[in-house]
This record gives structure tokens, C-alpha cells and sequence, in this order.
């Protein structure tokens, strides 16, 4: 059923057969051929050939196939959405989430796409019409666009949207975890007919795949959505065979300051959700909870009282859902935290436990810590699943400080009305992305990752910019 799509064409993959598991039950929910060097390289080389003709189209053409592609996708999107819920394990209505991501993100950079212009520049030693300067925005070249598991549809939008409106045939590699939906995607473009060339998906071991993609001297570009560690390895195997452009979003260890003039039930409702959605495997997710002592007490009540409501389940459960983690890994790792949180003096006042009835797969009851302490790790490495680790401060310099004392920089989140205290937030945090009160974005802002946390963006404009070169022209009359 899953085949690898390479220059128009559906294919059988060539390389090692791997297993996707269900990560609610961890049964084998199908054997996958994934692609070998030689298809990888094949990928490469359609990608290349599909340049020159795909950048000589017109922008208008181009946002016509994007936005038929988009069609068929919604089309098929309930389809889609069953099949990201199984091999993500995220509950129905969570995966559905990713198309509608998906949408909105399309239905942005083809309309923004149409906007992106060039500038003249004026010499301010010359007089007018003696000399000009033009600088236009053209098609870079081939892109190769590694996507992350935990939003692998969404995410998909963010690369494709802005490569195939720039003039850039890309090559995606779907996260090994979730490469069916990925796949899928591969046959409703053969379906519409796309030119070939243009997209490719080649799935596969890292070691393999991603390796024969990033060292190859044909992409200008490599775009990812992964931890640090898989961004340092990208651009070291990318920079040793040529100078490429890299546009990356890594990990995050965001702090949540939260003050004592805040809505103490909204942040409340606001930390559980993003901690229950997707289990907590959110790049932007909260890790490190700074709550001052003055709510402190009646913010740990409410948030243990929430979480009574929460239900662990998959697929087309009802209520208020929490799904499996990714793998036994990730969740065991949970444990390790937890463990070594309590080890070193926190306490768990809930959650942190693997039910009986589910002990076949990825579960954990969602965890609430209080008093941690930033040698922790819960503080120091990227939670990435449902722990809530929160302690309190007295002064807003202090929780900035520690909130500061991190080589990550993706987001920082601040509660409260203040705005003088908003103001010196805004200033000392040093994240890429800023979100005060739960203010959220879309795809007209720029997400941003600083520190090592990222290069460049992606959404909006500013992202779109990456996948041109500037070319200028200056002319005597």
C-alpha cells in the first residue's frame, strides 16, 4: 500500500523493510520497503532535472498545481487523519489537527507567494536615471526537507508551501516513526498528476536515507524539524561535500513565568492543554514552570484537579483524551525524569504511573512535580512528554534569570497584566518567539528558533524569503 514517490512515479522501495508500530499497542501495523541509496540518489537526480523547466513556470501556475495538490489532499483528508492517528498514536480529532494545520499554511503561502517582489536601490552619489539598481527574488534550487514526527502533516506544509511557490523542487524525507501519511500524501500527487520531479518522498533509516540526501552536492538547501542533535548532524553531513543553505527548527526548553495578577484558572486550562496535546511532544512545549509563591499553592491544586479529568486513549476515544507517547523509549524516559526529579528532592503529587490495563503501550499518566530545581534535568533537557515540573519565585528577576539559563531559545511563555513587567519579559527573554498571556500565531508569523534552537524560520513571509536568492542588476542608461 506505502510506496515511496520518486519523479511522478509510485515505487516500490528497494532498501531495508522496516517495521511501523501503533504506538498504542505497539502491534505491527505494516511492514514498510523503504527506499535504498540508489532511489535516494534517483530522487536527487529527478529534483534537478525538474528545476530549470518548474522555476521557468509562471508563480501563478505554480500556486495553481500547489493549491490543487492542497484540494486533493482535503479531499482525503479523513483518510489521512486515520492513518497519522494510528502509526502517532494521537487521538483522532488530534491527528485532524494536522490537516487543518495543513490547509491553513497552503492556503497562505499561495496567496503570499504571489506577493513576493523585489526592490530597485538608489546610489547616493549619482543623480536619478544615471545609474539603477534591481534586485529580484529568483528560484534557489532543489530543497531537501526532513520532517518531524510528532506533527509530520502540518509540518509537511511548511516546507512544500513555500518550495513549490519559490520555483523549488524538494525532496521530503518523512520522520521514520510516522512515514505513512507522509507516503500516502506521494500517491495523491501521482493521482493529480504532478509534474514530475517536482516533490519527491524517499522514507528510510537516517543512516541511509538522510545521509544520501545531505551530503549530496545537489540540494542548495536542507530544511528540518528535529532535536539539536539531528540539526548539528544535517549540517555536517550537508557541509562536507558543498555550501548549502540551511533553515532548521530544533529543540526548545521553554520557561513559563507565571506572575500573581494573572487568571490563575486560564493558565491553568492553558498548561494542561499543552501538556494533553499529543502527549506533550511539542517543540514549544512549557518545561520549566516558574510560578510566583504568592499563587503557588492554589496553581498546583487546580492543575491537580484538571488533570483528574484527563483520559489516556487513541483513535476515535471520546472525552478529554491523552494518547500513547511515540515509543517505549520516549516514555521510559519519562520515568527516568520523574525518578530522578523525586531522587533530588521534588515531589509528585500525580500522575507519572503507566496503567495496568494499558502496559502494551506507550503510556504514561500525565505527571505534575512541584519544587524541582534547575540542576534537574526536567529543567535542563527538553521534557518533550507530559510532565508538568513547576517551582515557585518571589521576584520576577530572579525567574528571569533562570529562565534565560539555557543554550535553547524557541519559546518563552509570560502570564500577567503588568505592563511594565510585560515590557522587561519581552526584553530579557531570549527566545525566538514570545507569547504573552496565551497569545498564539499562525501562519503569517514567524517561528523562529534561536541560540540552538534553530536557523531562520518557519511561516510567514520571512520564512517564504528563504527558499529565493537575490539577483541584481545594475544599469548605466
Amino acid at each position: 500500500m506505502y510506496k515511496q514517490y520518486i519523479n511522478g512515479k509510485l515505487v516500490d522501495g528497494q532498501g531495508e523493510i522496516v517495521r511501523i508500530l501503533d504506538p498504542s499497542d505497539n502491534t505491527v501495523i505494516t511492514e514498510l520497503a523503504t527506499a535504498s541509496e540508489k532511489q535516494c540518489e534517483e530522487a536527487l537526480e529527478a529534483a534537478q532535472a525538474a528545476f530549470k523547466p518548474w522555476a521557468k513556470t509562471p508563480v501563478g501556475t505554480r500556486v495553481e498545481w500547489l493549491l490543487k495538490l492542497n484540494s486533493a489532499i482535503m479531499d482525503e483528508k479523513e483518510e489521512i487523519a486515520e492513518i497519522l492517528s494510528v502509526e502517532s498514536g494521537k487521538p483522532y480529532a488530534t491527528a485532524m489537527d494536522d490537516l487543518v494545520m495543513f490547509d491553513e499554511f497552503i492556503q497562505y503561502y499561495a496567496e503570499e507567494g504571489k506577493r513576493m517582489d523585489g526592490t530597485t536601490v538608489y546610489s547616493p552619489n549619482k543623480s536619478y536615471g544615471e545609474l539603477y539598481h534591481a534586485i529580484e527574488r529568483r528560484p534557489m534550487g532543489v530543497v531537501v526537507a526532513h520532517i518531524a514526527w510528532n506533527y509530520p502533516v502540518a509540518m509537511m506544509a511548511l516546507k512544500i508551501g513555500p518550495a513549490m511557490v519559490a520555483g523549488d523542487p524538494l525532496i521530503v524525507k518523512p520522520a521514520s516513526d510516522t512515514p505513512l501519511s507522509t507516503l500516502y500524501i506521494g500517491t495523491i500527487c501521482e493521482k493529480i498528476g504532478l509534474p514530475a520531479g517536482v516533490i519527491n518522498f524517499v522514507s528510510g533509516p537516517p543512516s541511509t536515507v538522510a545521509r544520501v540526501l545531505n551530503t549530496s552536492r545537489i540540494p542548495r538547501m536542507i530544511t528540518l524539524i528535529g532535536s539539536c542533535e539531528t540539526g548539528r548532524r544535517a549540517m555536517a553531513e550537508a557541509s562536507s561535500t558543498s555550501i548549502k543553505r540551511f533553515s532548521l527548527e530544533l529543540g526548545g526548553n521553554a520557561p513559563v513565568i507565571v506572575m500573581p495578577d494573572s487568571d490563575v484558572d486560564y493558565v491553568v486550562a492553558n498548561t494542561i492543554g499543552m501538556k494533553v496535546s499529543n502527549a506533550g511532544q511539542i517543540c514549544t512545549n512549557y518545561n520549566r514552570i516558574y510560578v510566583h509563591e504568592d499563587i503557588y499553592e492554589e496553581f498546583l491544586k487546580k492543575v491537580e484537579e484538571g488533570l483528574k479529568e484527563v483520559k489516556l486513549g487513541c483513535k476515535h476515544d471520546e472525552g478529554y483524551v491523552m494518547g500513547p507517547m511515540i515509543s517505549r523509549n520516549a516514555r521510559d524516559r519519562m520515568l527516568e525524569l520523574i525518578d530522578e526529579a523525586v531522587a533530588g528532592g521534588a515531589t509528585l503529587i500525580c500522575g507519572g504511573t503507566v496503567p495496568e490495563e494499558k502496559q502494551d503501550g506507550n503510556y504514561i499518566t500525565p505527571a505534575l512535580l512541584r519544587d524541582v530545581r534547575e540542576e534537574m534535568r526536567v529543567c535542563k533537557e527538553e521534557i518533550f512528554g507530559p510532565i508538568i515540573s513547576v517551582q515557585p519565585f518571589k521576584e520576577l528577576d530572579d525567574a528571569l534569570a533562570k529562565a534565560i539559563d539555557t543554550e535553547y531559545g524557541l519559546a518563552s511563555y509570560f502570564y500577567g497584566h503588568d505592563a511594565r513587567d510585560i515590557a522587561k519579559a519581552f526584553e530579557v527573554l531570549e527566545s525566538g518567539d514570545v507569547y504573552i498571556n496565551g497569545a498564539g500565531g499562525g501562519p503569517h508569523t514567524p517561528h523562529i528558533g534561536i541560540k540552538q534552537s534553530g536557523l531562520g524560520c518557519d511561516q510567514s513571509r520571512w520564512s517564504m524569503e528563504e527558499y529565493f536568492d537575490l539577483k541584481r542588476i545594475s544599469l548605466i542608461p
